[in-house]
């Protein structure tokens, strides 16, 4: 049989398996639900695919102002899929389909329908990449198709795909690299190293931190452990190691660098809890969410004779390695960027799982099987001891009855090769572990996804309705729609606690829910402006507090609620009404762009609060900086307007203690001379119970705090709320203690608001073209700069009167230019953070790698 047929059969016999390990979710989209998360799955990966691929497919590349208040999406979404090869391959499949009618519209319900059949084919690669490099290794094609089995099939794959799809994609570069290093190692050719190294850098700079770590601990198990005289010497192999590996990194600079770059500027807490070096309380054996070891392997491990084999020496130190390390929360946090445990990496040890047990295989039948018949013994003691010492070992399972009966079949099979020496039982063996692994992978998805993970409950009745995509607000949407016709109007709405709402209902939001986000608008969320959100959690953010001077500084022109919601921001009257929805216009919108002389720094308003900083951003411009500016707005603090009476509970010096099921304190006005308005209420909060997050109500608004040992906790406590000026202002929480300090109140009119926004605008020209935004400004004001509403991060360049010029930071998160008097031509232009450098970079180590490779191989 010729070579490329032989291919051909492995690789239809792999996609049959991939097919045959998906039965379940198979099963499930003919019933319309789908191989997707209910949390990240449907609030991240669809709306992410679904912003992409309509993005790429118009030919942007870069940008967009429909993911939050705007981002550069290049890089800010290399961490999911802006340059994920399975993603980038899919979007020119469907848009050939698309493109010939043989497909419906790519809408979010599309991608979650599509995501069984992609998982299917990259599984299909992954066991035909991972079934090479075990032949590679001199394994024979049965066992390595087994080994790859193992690998592939395993619960983290499936874990991985349903919730962060995208994690999957490393499955596929990890055998890639492990065969860059054999080939190194053997042959001293680079090229597939090189490959390996590029591939996984453009793919996911994360994962590829992840799978360099385990590539690392390969190349130094390999490096001791020989398999044959005539390899490469060490230091020659370090060094060949080290170049390629910095050739790679150029090559995938223009994706790898703007992604670093994104991650670099991002704002995330650091994790500050105590992170233990030994955990032991996860079951590898039964019950584990991320690993559970084939029997097989188990019973390999304790077959002393298998170790004379090298290649089985290797798999199995790197197991044993890697058991040591899954119970290491220290070795978690390693592998997660030194932040808190996550256990993303364990599929390595699936694959050297794969190794050793392809090895054993191919030896099986040189074991003595009074030899096996102990290590039968002592794996069955080791499972005895796991049970005992596992509290959530359930017995009659289905899960656990079929490991303990694949164990005891797996045993008998082994001493029936061992005893009869048969190849008909040994085929009969691999074939009983290929269908065990089967349907185990399906036991995995139906109890660990579908029902603890609550997939099952992912259907198109759930993305289509109410808290997702709700028909009855998208009808509003479309109503809103039909009264624009400019580009920069934004509607703040969001489905229950979905912050990427605006990129499933296609508009533009106040809202966006992302591992990696612009650092400049965090911190104007969470400390510039002290926005509260609704909910407190990180990689995140959402609405704008219903604060009308934001709403109008942000073009926030519409607002979409409940009937029955009283928390209206000032000024929005009502124009829309549906049977449970009312739409709300903002009549004090500002422009897009605003010119203004009078400066504020940043520092000059350090220590002011945030309705100062907001007239500060209305009356003129605040940009990054310390110098001598501005005097500051005006403001009255009218604290001592109220007297503190407590409801439920004892506050004395700062200490607040709510003895009711829910209480706190009061704030009774004086006197009740202000009543058109808001008033801002500012505090530092903070709950001396470290494991209990906690409601917030002020008035009849209602927000959530974390727990302090929450990882998505912010660890910001100075909070301000704004609610329509009452006379009573009630702070509430359940029972419990509080530091409740800094109080302060504050009233706002609006006067400055309503006087900015019945100005004149010297705006008379606005496109809006993703990476690129193109105005005229007739500065007859003599005003020295222009803020624009286009979120500040590098990248962004800016021409005034066909003149470049530097792009400021302004208004804490958002750009400027400075303007000339009279009219001004302004033009600006995104790309990702040193894209130019970066893509030189590539090009040129594109063609050093080229000649490296030819080199060595000639």
């Amino acid at each position: 049989m010729s070579r490329k047929s032989s291919n051909i059969i492995l690789f239809l016999s792999c996609f049959m398996l991939a097919a045959a390990a998906h039965l379940v979710f198979l099963y499930q989209w003919t019933r319309r639900h789908y191989m997707v998360g209910i949390d990240d799955g449907s609030s991240q990966m669809l709306p992410f695919k679904h912003l992409l691929y309509e993005q790429y497919t118009s030919g942007e590349f870069f940008y967009s102002f429909d993911f939050g208040l705007g981002a550069g999406t290049f890089s800010e979404l290399s961490y999911y899929f802006s340059t994920s090869i399975v993603f980038l391959i899919s979007v020119i499949i469907v848009f050939i389909l698309e493109s010939l009618n043989a497909i419906p519209s790519t809408d979010v319900l599309f991608w979650a329908n599509a995501a069984v059949f992609i998982s299917v084919v990259r599984l299909s690669f992954v066991l035909f990449i991972t079934s090479h490099l075990f032949m590679y290794m001199k394994i024979s094609r049965l066992s390595a198709f087994l080994g790859a089995s193992i690998y592939g099939i395993s619960g983290m794959y499936f874990r991985h795909t349903v919730y962060w799809e995208f994690f999957a994609d490393a499955f596929l570069w990890l055998p890639l690299l492990i065969l860059g290093i054999e080939k190194i190692m053997r042959e001293q050719k680079p090229g597939w190293f090189l490959f390996a190294v590029s591939i996984s850098l453009i793919d996911n700079f994360y994962f590829s931190y992840i799978n360099f770590l385990l590539a690392g601990i390969y190349i130094l198990v390999r490096l001791v452990i020989r398999l044959s005289p005539q390899e490469t010497g060490w230091l020659k192999a370090i060094a060949t190691f080290l170049i390629t590996g910095i050739i790679g990194f150029g090559i995938s600079a223009v994706s790898f660098i703007p992604a670093v770059y994104a991650f670099l500027n991002n704002h995330r807490p650091a994790f500050e809890q105590e992170i233990p070096w030994i955990d032991l309380s996860d079951n590898i054996l039964f019950t584990s969410r991320f690993i559970v070891l084939p029997a097989i392997f188990v019973l390999f491990l304790f077959s002393v004779s298998l170790y004379r084999h090298k290649a089985f020496q290797l798999f199995a130190a790197l197991g044993i390695i890697g058991i040591m390390l899954h119970y290491s929360p220290i070795a978690g946090s390693i592998f997660n960027g030194f932040s808190a445990p996550q256990y993303r990496w364990e599929y390595f040890l699936s694959l050297v799982a794969g190794g050793a047990v392809a090895v054993g295989m191919d030896h099986l039948q040189k074991l003595a099987w009074r030899q096996f018949a102990v290590a039968g013994a002592l794996t069955a003691a080791i499972y005895l001891i796991a049970a005992m010492m596992d509290k959530t070992f359930e017995l009659k399972s289905l899960s656990t009855l079929f490991i303990i009966s694949s164990l005891l079949i797996t045993w008998l099979l082994v001493l029936a090769v061992l005893q009869f020496k048969q190849p008909r039982l040994k085929l009969l063996l691999t074939g009983f572990l290929i269908f065990s692994l089967l349907i185990f992978a399906n036991f995995y998805q139906v109890e660990k996804l579908l029902k603890i993970g609550q997939i099952e409950h992912v259907n198109e009745e759930l993305l289509t309705s109410a808290g997702y995509n709700d028909p009855e607000v998208q009808g509003l949407i479309e109503e809103i729609h039909k009264l624009e016709d400019g580009v920069t109007y934004r509607i703040d709405w969001m489905e229950d606690v979905r912050n990427n709402t605006p990129i499933v209902q296609d508009f533009r939001g106040l809202s966006a829910y992302s591992s990696i986000l612009n650092k400049n608008l965090l911190y104007f969320y969470l400390y510039d402006l002290e926005i509260d959100m609704g909910r407190e959690s990180v990689s995140r953010y959402a609405t704008l507090g219903n604060r009308t001077n934001l709403h109008g500084l942000l073009q926030g022109k519409y607002s979409i609620k409940e009937k029955g919601d009283s928390n209206v921001p000032f000024g929005f009257t009502e124009i829309l009404s549906s049977e449970n929805y009312i739409v709300y216009e903002n009549q004090n919108t500002l422009p897009f762009a605003r010119a203004a002389s009078t400066v504020y720094h940043e520092q000059q308003l350090s220590d002011e609060p945030a309705i100062v900083r907001e007239h500060a951003m209305l009356t003129g411009i605040v940009l990054d900086g310390s110098e001598a500016a501005h005097p500051l707005p005006s403001v009255e603090e009218q604290t001592s307007a109220f007297k503190v009476q407590e409801a439920d509970a004892t506050y004395e010096d700062g200490l607040l203690t709510i003895y009711g099921e829910s209480g706190g304190i009061d704030l009774v006005r004086q006197d009740s001379s202000f009543t058109e308005g808001d008033l801002y209420v500012s505090f530092h909060l903070k709950h001396i119970e470290p494991d209990e997050g906690f409601p917030l109500a002020v008035n009849d608004y209602h927000t959530t705090r974390k727990s302090n040992s929450s990882i998505y906790r912010t660890f910001v406590d100075d909070i301000t709320i704004r609610i329509p000026a009452e006379d009573i202002v009630k702070i509430r929480m359940p029972k419990g203690k509080y530091h409740l300090t800094e109080l302060q109140v504050f009233e706002e009119p609006y006067q400055v608001l309503q006087e900015q926004s019945g100005g004149n605008t010297g705006l008379k020209k606005l496109d809006i073209d993703g990476s690129q935004v193109q105005l005229e400004y007739n500065n007859t004001e003599k005003d020295d700069y222009l803020t624009v509403n286009i979120p500040f991060e590098r990248g962004w360049e800016a021409s005034v009167n066909g003149e470049e010029v530097d792009v400021l930071k302004a208004n804490y998160a958002f750009a400027a230019v400075p303007l000339a008097e009279g009219s001004n031509e302004i033009k600006f232009t995104y790309r990702p953070p040193f894209f130019k450098t970066s893509l030189i970079m590539s090009v040129l180590s594109l063609i050093i790698g080229f000649l490296f490779v030819y080199r060595k191989k000639h």
